[in-house]
Parts: structure tokens; C-alpha cells; sequence
């Protein structure tokens, strides 16, 4: 009970410290000096500036010391006055510009002078240099040709024309014409020279550059055509087959050129196109025809045929046991059936890209297919090679046959030797039946004694039996004896 009361005096006494605490906050606040419950925040420190909304830059004295009053001053002419940028509602309707003029103090307004460019006038029929276009010259000449005529123009531009050049080191046969600005000539001989080109222009001051500009020479040949394959012919084609072959022009340099179809006429369903022939033939039967090409100096013709069989000659890959490497070998691998013999063989490996490099995976060297389809050789590398085997006929059929892998034994494998085969036993002769049959578990006799069907001589078993009872008539007599001693029961 007593515990109960000093519990509610002591939450008595606390109610009453916060009251007091309330009304004492109250007061204070109420009676608290002006500016001390609503200070904005504290100014900056004195002997630092800040703008005001008019741009006057004014010191600070203190966190609640007021600044004088002071007069606004007056913007002069030559003063603008720091406005800290604000942002500016968005105009979506096109205004008059406002051109404002400064003005003296008198009110009139200030003659504003005229912009000065530091660019010095040229005289007459001259252009400023800071009016003109940066000169250049290009840094080459088109190509010229040994023995034939040359003509190139240096190509200038930028500057105010006209110009004056003047060139060094140049190839022989060839000169600089200053009247043309151009190189001229006869060139004697091949050459990549490298002129150098001093260029001086009409500007006030004129403009000069010095440039390298490179002069070719090529060695020149007659053009001539020939078919896109490693003989220059055309391959074969096969009826129904799509064709599509190419010819290869050759000219000096980069020569321009024209090809013409002088004569002849192609395959039925065959039709050129530029250096392209195409189509699907429809006739058996070889065909010639000619063309002619030719560049700015000189022409040559060309006769080609084109074949076209009635089937495509078949090629059969086949499996092949492993080599060793350093030893002679020899396997068929490949064989063709139609088409026009001979035939060509070859294998390839896997190629492959790194970047803008190219290689082959390694092959099976030292090995290599002849015209009947026998991988021959000494191979030098050892390892498994994935290859690609193909044939191309005599009329330049060319054929992929299948991908298989030729494997290089680093050794030769030992010879494992099989055991002979065992001799077949020697003939014997079958035994004589016996005259009686002995039964099953008896012993041959070898002593002229009978045995009976227990293995044991005959008349024994009778004895036998008569001296087995007489032991178990013994050892019963010798259980009742025991039986009818008392038995004593010993006492502790």
C-alpha cells in the first residue's frame, strides 16, 4: 500500500515539472528580443562582398549590421553595371530588336566607331590575302608511261589566281611547263619520284606553300585479256548446270581500257556482261569467239572456246590407313569416273582469320596425289591432318570430293607376333566295349577280386554288420550300469 502511494506522488511531481517547462517555453518565446526566433540565415563574414538585386557591390559588416542608405549611382557610358543573370520567360512571337546607343552626359548619343578588321587595303586588281581561301596543291600527278607522251597538270587550289610554280626533282624525260603548270615530257625510264612544289599566289601579300608531290612512272605494256584460271582458259561446262566464268584484263599501271566482242558466238544460254559470261548451257557442243581490248595507246585480240559436256565428271573419296613418318607411302585415296581425263588432284587444309591475316591449318607434307588417285610419298610431319581432297579434269571441271583426316604415325608400331596354332592331337583308336558294365561308383580290380556294388569285397559285409552291433550292445550295457548308480547330492 504504501509503495502505491509513492508511486502516485512521484508521477504527481513529474506532470507538474512539465507544465512548468511549457509555460516557462511559452514565456520566453513571447518576450524573447525581436529578430532572435525568426534569424534568416547568417550573412557572410565580414570583409567579404555580395551583389544586391541592382548589381552595386557592397562590403558586409556583420551577420545583423544594416548598411547606410546611399544614393543609387548613376551608369555612365563607359560603365556596365554586373547584373546577375536571371532567368528570362520564353518568347515563342518574333519582337523588334531594341538597338540601345550610349549616350554623353550631355544626352546626346555617343558616335560609335567604326570596327577595325588590322587587315592592310590591297591596291587595285588585288584581293586581301585574309579574303582568300587557304592555298593548297594535291600532293600527286596521274600516272605517266616510259616512251609514251605525258601530260599531267598540277592541280592547285585556294588562293587568288593566278599562280607561279616552281618544281625540282623531277623524272627523267620530264619537265615542269610554267606557262601550263603542268608536268610534260617523254618519260625514258620507270621512276616514283617525289617533286618538290613551291607555289606563290596573287594575294596581298601572297600566299607560298611548298608541298612534295609524287610523280609515277610506270613501265608500259601492251593490254592483253585472258580467262580468270591457272591455265587462262575457259573451264568446260555441263548441260544444265548453271556457268559462270570471268575475264582478267591486264593493263599498264591503272591504265583505262575497252573490251569488244569482236567475233564469234558463246554457248546457247550463255551471254556476256562487261568481263562477265553467265547463263545456264543448253547445248552440247565446244564454241570459239573473240574479243579485243584496248587502252590510249594500243590494242590486242584474244580467241578463247568453251566446252560444254553432257555430265559432270564424279569423284569417290576413300579412307586411308595411317602413314609413318620418314617412310615410303602409298594408299588410294580418290578416284573420278566421267569427265575428260587427266586429272588433277590436290588436297587442301582448313584456312583461317586473325584480323586481316590469313593461314592454313598444316598438312600431312611430303604426301601428294597422283593422276590416279594414290596418296604418295614420304611424309616429314607427324600428327592428324584434316584435309579436303578435289580433282579438276582436263576440261577444267573443278570438283570438291569429301574431307577427310590423314594420320602420321611418329613410329612404327610394334609387331605384336600371334602364337603358332597347336597341332592337332594324333588319332586313337576307340576301346573295346567291356564285357560287363561295372556300376556307377565302383573301382576296376586289378587283383582278380569280386567287389560288390558298395566297393567293399564280397562275404565282408556280414562281419562287418555283427561287429558294429556288438559295439552298440557294449555301450548300452554300459549306459544302464551308469543309470542305476545312486547319485549323491553333496551338500554345502
Amino acid at each position: 500500500m504504501g509503495a502505491f502511494v509513492w508511486e502516485r506522488r512521484l508521477f504527481g511531481k513529474a506532470t507538474r515539472l512539465l507544465l512548468v517547462g511549457a509555460v516557462a517555453s511559452a514565456l520566453a518565446l513571447q518576450f524573447a528580443p525581436p529578430g532572435m526566433a525568426d534569424a534568416e540565415v547568417p550573412a557572410p563574414s565580414a570583409g567579404l562582398a555580395s551583389h544586391d538585386d541592382r548589381g552595386v557591390v557592397e562590403p558586409t559588416l556583420g551577420p545583423i549590421a544594416t548598411p547606410p542608405a546611399t544614393p543609387e549611382p548613376t551608369p555612365s557610358p563607359s560603365v556596365t553595371s554586373p547584373v546577375d543573370a536571371k532567368p528570362q520567360p520564353a518568347i515563342t512571337e518574333p519582337s523588334t530588336p531594341i538597338t540601345t546607343e550610349p549616350t554623353l552626359p550631355g544626352g546626346e548619343p555617343q558616335a560609335t566607331p567604326a570596327p577595325t578588321t588590322g587587315v592592310v587595303h590591297a591596291a587595285a586588281g588585288e584581293v586581301p590575302a585574309a579574303e582568300a581561301e587557304p592555298l593548297a596543291v594535291r600532293s600527286y600527278v596521274e600516272y605517266g608511261y616510259v616512251g609514251k607522251p605525258y601530260d599531267a597538270p598540277l592541280v592547285i587550289s585556294g588562293g587568288t589566281a593566278p599562280y607561279t610554280a616552281a618544281v625540282t626533282n623531277l623524272p627523267p624525260g620530264v619537265t615542269f611547263d610554267e606557262s601550263t603548270l603542268s608536268f610534260v615530257g617523254s618519260p625514258t625510264a620507270e621512276a616514283f619520284a617525289t617533286a618538290v612544289v613551291t607555289v606563290t599566289d596573287s594575294s596581298a601579300p601572297p600566299q607560298v606553300i611548298t608541298q612534295d608531290v609524287s610523280v609515277t612512272v610506270w613501265d608500259y605494256f601492251q593490254p592483253h585479256v585472258q580467262a580468270v584460271s591457272y591455265t587462262g582458259e575457259f573451264q568446260d561446262g555441263i548441260l544444265g548446270v548453271p556457268y559462270n566464268a570471268e575475264l582478267r584484263i591486264y593493263t599498264a599501271g591503272s591504265m583505262p581500257y575497252t573490251l569488244t566482242w569482236v567475233s564469234g558466238e558463246l554457248p546457247p544460254g550463255l551471254s556476256p556482261s562487261g568481263k562477265i559470261i553467265a547463263g545456264t548451257p543448253t547445248t552440247v557442243g565446244t564454241y570459239s569467239f573473240t574479243v579485243r581490248v584496248a587502252d590510249e595507246f594500243s590494242s590486242t585480240e584474244a580467241s578463247f572456246s568453251i566446252t560444254v559436256r553432257a555430265s559432270a565428271p564424279l569423284g569417290i573419296g576413300y579412307i586411308v590407313p595411317p602413314a609413318v613418318l620418314g617412310e615410303p607411302y602409298s594408299a588410294k585415296i580418290a578416284e573420278v569416273t566421267g569427265g575428260a581425263a587427266p586429272y588433277d588432284f590436290w588436297w587442301s587444309t582448313p584456312r583461317h582469320s586473325a584480323g586481316s591475316l590469313w593461314w592454313h591449318d598444316p598438312g600431312p607434307d611430303g604426301l601428294r596425289i597422283d593422276a590416279n588417285g594414290m596418296l604418295n610419298g614420304t611424309p616429314t610431319s607427324a600428327g592428324t591432318f584434316w584435309v579436303q581432297v578435289g580433282f579438276r579434269d582436263a576440261g577444267l571441271v573443278e570438283r570438291e570430293i569429301f574431307w577427310t583426316t590423314v594420320t602420321v604415325l611418329a613410329t612404327r608400331p610394334p609387331v605384336v607376333e600371334q602364337p603358332p596354332a597347336p597341332n592337332p592331337p594324333a588319332a586313337v583308336d576307340a576301346p573295346a566295349p567291356p564285357a560287363a558294365v561295372t556300376p556307377a561308383g565302383a573301382l576296376a580290380s586289378t587283383s582278380g577280386t569280386e567287389l560288390a556294388a558298395t566297393g567293399l569285397p564280397s562275404g565282408s559285409l556280414t562281419s562287418t554288420l555283427w561287429v558294429a552291433a556288438g559295439l552298440l550292445a557294449v555301450g548300452a550295457a554300459l549306459a544302464a550300469g551308469a543309470l542305476r548308480r545312486p547319485w549323491r547330492r553333496t551338500r554345502a
